[in-house]
């Protein structure tokens, strides 16, 4: 495995949102809350009520308005299905839900690509009484879970058909949602009390069964998610003092993992580019969890970060070197940090493939060590063979100051390289006169200079009573005989006025 290390900073992406945004004659700062990730795309959300849907590969930020006006924005959450699906719930309560197209492959037909569909928004509102804290979507992106600071969970299903969407409440925890996951029809809920399962009946019901049978000591911000550990599907929850529970679907504990004496020891920092020179307290135990790269788990607690591995029991690194943790979001073998309104850290096992930045330092990752460098051979300038011709000289001169003679054969009896570029030159001379004897349209003809119009009389734009213009009298001046029954005579008064 690679180094797991902060490879380039996100300077640029966090430099495309803008600083502030106007609602109606008041600006507001925009700062970061929350973040989520996808190979093709990052979401962003901010404490204006806007979404910012980066595109990793073209560089290209566009907005997504939500229904809550100004509201801050405290989870997103991205489903890559079809389409890419994007919840975004905000502190007051309310779910945006968008509907993003993806882009066909180049190899689709015209019909298809012109009939590309406009982003839609769903907005579900009223079941949340509280703030949003937690989102998680199926992997066909049909159905949405929604968790809040009082301890509902919602259930959201859309119906892409229909164009509709129907919520319900599935549970109510009284205590507010620190984690949700969900696997297959099961889903898991960790609340700052207990964690339990929830698995569907007949109709709308839902069975609750706990993790364990030991209730926790005190209220404590504990994660769980489902997880492949020793081979085997598992639930892994969080205990105080740096445990760890192994369960089965059913809620029953199987192993506990205890990484106490693992964290007194030294652990190796994960890299960063810009550390904060004072590192954070070491916390007394783990908090949310994330799985990462497959087989090792991500822990985030205070603003310190974990990478376990739970099949070698073994501390793989730790991050206590930055401001903030504001929010996480972990995509396979990458990290997304949010460490302040508007800084992220992005931490990796390889740089970014979508970036353009090249890390010299680490070059060698790339490079096979099979591979050898192997020098180029030295260029040098030789006199055009024009040259020869436009002086005057003969293909078979020798040039002035050089020993070597053009034009004659060499020993295996082959003219050199200087007399067939020389013959090839004066065959296209040849072809050039011959063009130039063809006849030809002298329309076609290329003429410097701007081309002269034919000169067009002025028309007065203004036609007077009883006036015709010029453009339009015969050569006689009098009008023709439809237009002069059409003019009105005109009066002898004003005729002798104009001659006088």
């Amino acid at each position: 495995m690679n180094t797991l290390r902060e490879w380039s900073p996100l300077v640029d992406l966090v430099n495309k949102i803008p600083s502030s945004v106007q609602r109606g004659l008041l600006f507001h700062d925009v700062s970061i809350t929350c973040v989520d990730l996808v190979e093709e795309f990052i979401a962003l959300g901010t404490n204006v009520g806007l979404v910012f849907w980066y595109n990793r590969k073209s560089g290209a930020i566009e907005r997504l308005a939500t229904d809550s006006g100004s509201q801050e924005l405290s989870c997103v959450r991205i489903a890559s299905t079809v389409e890419f699906m994007v919840a975004a719930g905000c502190r007051a309560g309310q779910i945006n839900i968008f509907q993003i197209p993806k882009t066909p492959p180049p190899d689709v037909c015209a019909e298809l690509l012109l009939k590309a569909k406009p982003t839609e928004r769903y907005t579900v509102r009223g079941l949340h009484r509280t703030g949003v804290c937690e989102l998680v979507w199926s992997k066909n992106g049909m159905r949405l879970f929604s968790g809040d600071t009082g301890g509902a969970v919602v259930l959201t299903e859309i119906g892409y058909a229909s164009k509709t969407c129907q919520s319900r409440e599935i549970i109510n925890e009284r205590y507010e949602i620190v984690q949700l996951d969900l696997h297959r029809t099961k889903l898991l809920v960790s609340s700052s009390f207990r964690t339990v399962i929830c698995s569907p009946e007949d109709g709308e019901r839902w069975r609750v069964a706990q993790v364990g049978k030991k209730d926790r000591k005190m209220l404590a911000s504990y994660g769980a998610v489902f997880a492949t550990v020793h081979g085997k599907q598992q639930i892994v929850s969080t205990r105080s003092g740096f445990r760890l529970w192994l369960a089965d679907d059913e809620g029953n504990v199987a192993q506990t993992l205890i990484f106490k004496e693992l964290m007194r020891a030294p652990c190796p920092e994960i890299g960063l580019l810009n550390p904060s020179r004072n590192p954070i307290r070491i916390p007394t135990t783990f908090g949310k969890l994330y799985p990462f790269d497959g087989q090792r788990m991500v822990s985030v607690a205070n603003g310190a970060l974990f990478l376990l591995d739970l099949e070698r029991m073994a501390v793989v690194g730790t991050l206590t070197r930055l401001r903030h943790i504001l929010d996480v979001a972990v995509y396979r073998n990458e990290i997304l940090i949010l460490e302040s309104a508007r800084s992220l850290v992005r931490i990796a096992t390889l740089p970014d493939s979508s970036n353009s930045t090249i890390v010299l330092k680490n070059l060698e990752l790339f490079v096979s060590a099979e591979s050898q460098v192997v020098q180029a051979d030295e260029c040098c300038e030789e006199t055009p063979a024009e040259l020869l011709v436009r002086n005057g000289e003969s293909p078979g001169s020798s040039i002035p100051g050089d020993e070597r003679v053009v034009g004659v054969d060499g020993a295996d009896g082959e003219p050199h390289d200087d007399a067939r570029m020389i013959d090839n030159h004066m065959k296209k001379l040849e072809l050039f006169d011959t063009l130039n004897e063809l006849k030809y349209d002298e329309s076609i003809l290329f003429k410097s200079g701007r081309s002269r119009r034919k000169h067009r009389s002025k028309v007065n734009p203004i036609v007077e009573i009883g006036q015709i213009p010029k453009e339009i009298e015969p050569d006689g001046g009098e009008p023709s005989g439809i237009l002069k029954s059409l003019s009105p005579p005109v009066p002898s008064y004003l005729v002798l006025f104009v001659i006088v």
